[in-house]
């Protein structure tokens, strides 16, 4: 029988996803297939899951949150693994998930999967590692590692924005300096997106004209300001209004760096980053997925 490695974090989102393993395996074979899976654990690098690639996989799939599968897509990248990509959407963040439309329910993302439906899509790359939808700085860049776990699985992804405008009055101004092809900025920051699509965060209308697969990233760099008037972009970011606000540097590049004389946290697709400097880029239509 053909094979499919199916990675899954048994911590992810309600943490019950393993329950439904039998319901997964069962419907594979019944199309065909042998699912060999792999539990993530902190104590087992996430590369281990791959040992027996080669042994005639056609599949691989990733279950949990953005983290979980950022994690996945970095090891395949990392080792070179072509094989197509099909997420099983359980943490509280599925962003990739939300853009091309994968529901959360186990047999529909089977079905998914079986019908075959591919999307060439584009991988960042950030210090010798890789991200799918996101690599952020500043403010709100660690608000996933802050946020209370049962705060999160009683109110989801709205348990990130009441945490997130928790942190705004704490925050001091970093100074940043982002050079790109065609431009340098240097402007005391609050935070700093790089969006590989248009989703982040739980947030659908960050970068409206974004595409996973046009092999740009779109920056979002807001500026430092008073409390009352980053409150206030919050709510208009929180809207989709923050375009064209002058507080907001906004552009579309293949390359950036990240320049920092202080320190600041990052984060990539939900996890802890890299420090700075940053040198991001883009892998056009690097990462094979299973969509709608």
């Amino acid at each position: 029988m053909k094979k499919i490695k199916l990675i899954y974090n048994p911590k992810s989102g309600d943490a019950r996803f393993k329950n439904k393993l039998d319901t997964i395996i069962n419907r594979f074979q019944a199309a065909g297939y042998t699912t060999v899976p792999f539990r993530i654990s902190s104590d087992l690098h996430i590369d281990h899951a791959f040992d027996d690639i080669n042994q005639d996989y056609e599949i691989i799939c990733a279950a949990g949150g953005d983290g979980t599968v950022s994690s996945v897509a970095d090891a395949m990248a990392r080792l070179d693994i072509k094989l197509p990509l099909g997420i099983f959407p359980s943490g509280t963040s599925n962003d990739l998930a939300a853009y091309f439309g994968i529901p959360k329910d186990v047999k529909a993302c089977c079905d998914i999967i079986l019908q075959g439906t591919i999307k060439d899509i584009d991988l960042g790359r950030v210090n010798g590692s890789h991200f799918i939808n996101v690599c952020s700085a500043g403010l709100l860049t660690d608000i996933p590692h802050k946020t209370d776990t049962n705060m999160k699985n009683t109110l989801g992804q709205m348990a990130y924005y009441i945490k997130g405008i928790e942190e705004i009055p704490k925050f001091s101004p970093i100074k940043m300096r982002l050079v790109s092809e065609d431009r340098v900025i240097e402007d005391n920051m609050i935070m700093l997106l790089i969006l590989n699509g248009g989703f982040a965060g739980g947030f659908t209308r960050l970068a409206p004209d974004a595409s996973i697969d046009d092999g740009k990233m779109n920056v979002i760099a807001i500026k430092y300001g008073n409390i009352s008037n980053m409150l206030t972009l919050f709510l208009k970011i929180l809207r989709g209004e923050h375009m064209g606000d002058p507080n907001v540097y906004y552009f579309s590049t293949h390359k950036l760096t990240i320049e920092c004389g202080q320190h600041c946290e990052t984060d990539i697709d939900g996890e802890r980053g890299p420090a700075l400097p940053l040198d991001v880029e883009v892998m056009h239509k690097f990462l094979k997925v299973f969509v709608p």
